[in-house]
């Protein structure tokens, strides 16, 4: 599934010289300048030396298994894609985003809460925080197979080139789910200061893998064990990947779920939006959390060595891919632990379906 997001305060501005017809460009905020910045210390996997025989193969295997073991983050470069490709894709999706009118996305909008699936529109003010709060965040989300489901009318023009991105985006890097996304800063400064200056709230994604294209906006913060927040660093040209729950459950707990949120970007970078192309890997639906049974990881020599153990006892006592994802993307923004105001580093854990879901302050 691809989604497409932004937050914006200000994209009136920002597309008053732009064409009632044809493609919107969108524009980035620039780099801040701010000096004081916590950054999060992210390992670099330069993918540019794959086809240079196994040798360089076996050392990029390396360094991702040490991101993914210690920190479920890292950082992507050389991957295949161009800094104009991905732009191509931030302009179709702020376009969808800013051109497609209210009607249309309520009539395509997410069943979110109804069916537990992200596959539509999620408009503005539907995550419930702290205080009343509701979110600024807006996304078109579909999957990869495209379809299962019907688009708006403002990507029709552009629906065979996101295709085929999806497609290279799936075969050359792996992933199933893709998403734009745009964060806007529309908050009150009352609200703001309601919710902590969080746009979204710290959690973990469910599916395997995450991919986010990098844009210059310091909003994404990684938590570290101490339950401390940092940036996550601009890297022109990158992909941030992401481990997810369902990784984390087939590897026994040796690659880390990654805790993240979305923060209000510094000083210098306020009333812009953040526009953002993901792509999201999924399990097949009826795949259970299991590394026991087909599609085992248990047989890795990696994790044998390192002593791995099964996250669940056995497959029956696992849940599957369809169960977990649906119940997570119901409950996201509505239940009552989400609409609590939580402590600076706490971890609160809800159960859905028979699992523990950790959320993060």
């Amino acid at each position: 599934m691809s989604p497409i997001a932004t937050n914006d305060a200000t994209s009136s501005s920002e597309t008053t010289s732009v064409p009632a017809k044809g493609l919107l460009h969108f524009e980035h905020v620039a780099p801040s300048k701010q000096q004081d910045l916590p950054f999060a210390d992210l390992k670099t996997v330069d993918m540019g030396s794959f086809h240079d025989g196994p040798e360089a193969q076996a050392k990029i295997a390396e360094e991702i298994r040490q991101a993914m073991h210690e920190q479920g983050f890292f950082t992507l470069i050389n991957h295949g894609f161009t800094q104009e490709e991905v732009a191509r894709q931030m302009d179709i999706g702020y376009t969808v985003l800013q051109r497609t009118p209210l009607e249309e996305k309520q009539k395509l909008r997410a069943r979110m809460q109804e069916d537990g699936c992200y596959k539509g529109f999620k408009l503005r003010q539907y995550y419930e925080m702290e205080n009343g709060v509701k979110d600024k965040i807006e996304q078109f989300n579909w999957f990869r197979d495209m379809k299962s489901q019907e688009f708006p009318s403002t990507i029709q023009p552009y629906l065979d080139e996101v295709k085929e991105f999806s497609a290279r985006v799936h075969n050359d890097v792996f992933l199933n789910l893709m998403r734009h996304m745009a964060y806007y800063d529309e908050h009150t400064k009352e609200d703001e200061s309601k919710v902590k200056g969080v746009w979204l709230k710290g959690h973990q994604d469910f599916g395997t893998l995450t991919l986010l294209f990098s844009q210059p906006m310091c909003s994404l913060q990684v938590r570290d064990e101490q339950g401390k927040w940092a940036f996550v660093r601009h890297t022109p040209g990158a992909i941030i990947v992401n481990c997810g729950v369902f990784m984390e459950w087939y590897t026994g707990g040796y690659f880390k779920a990654a805790n993240h949120r979305v923060a209000a970007p510094p000083d210098d970078q306020r009333n812009h939006t953040r526009m953002g192309v993901f792509y999201f890997a999924v399990p097949n639906d009826d795949d259970k959390a299991s590394n026991r049974g087909p599609n085992t990881l248990m047989d890795s020599p990696v994790l044998q060595q390192a002593g791995v153990t099964p996250t669940f006892e056995s497959p029956e006592k696992s849940v599957t891919s369809k169960v977990y994802s649906q119940a997570r993307i119901a409950n996201v923004g509505k239940s009552e632990l989400y609409k609590r105001q939580w402590g600076d580093g706490e971890r609160v854990v809800e159960v859905l379906a028979g699992v523990e879901v950790p959320w993060y302050g």
